[in-house]
């Protein structure tokens, strides 16, 4: 089925938002930003395009490949300002809840607010 494919080239990103969490996209470069709001942080995978749709069995690889990016990039990273150093702690408190292997989904505030 590959001439379904597109012929624009695409990219992987992985976005974390203001909660710890973090969700993998695929798209253009305009699209990835499009994607993220002014208090999120996004990393695009270097030296690695592919093109959509991206087949069922290989998701987990392209998600797997995000999440590694993104922990090579925070190790590098020292110099962060105060809104992308609260967006990482977050992320790394979260990381703690599922071993280390990262935030499994959206944060669900039923879970952590008693009304």
């Amino acid at each position: 089925m590959c001439w379904r494919r597109d012929r624009r080239s695409q990219y992987i990103a992985i976005i974390l938002d203001t909660y710890g969490g973090a969700r993998t996209i695929v798209g253009t470069k305009h699209s990835i930003r499009a994607n993220t709001r002014h208090d999120e942080l996004y990393r695009i995978v270097p030296k690695l395009i592919v093109h959509e749709p991206i087949a069922w069995g290989d998701i987990p690889i392209v998600i797997e490949r995000a999440r590694i990016e993104l922990l090579k990039w925070l190790d590098t990273r020292p110099n962060l300002d105060e809104l992308q150093h609260r967006i990482v702690q977050m992320y790394r408190m979260r990381c703690l809840e599922h071993d280390g292997r990262g935030p499994r989904g959206s944060l669900n505030l039923y879970e952590i607010v008693e009304t």
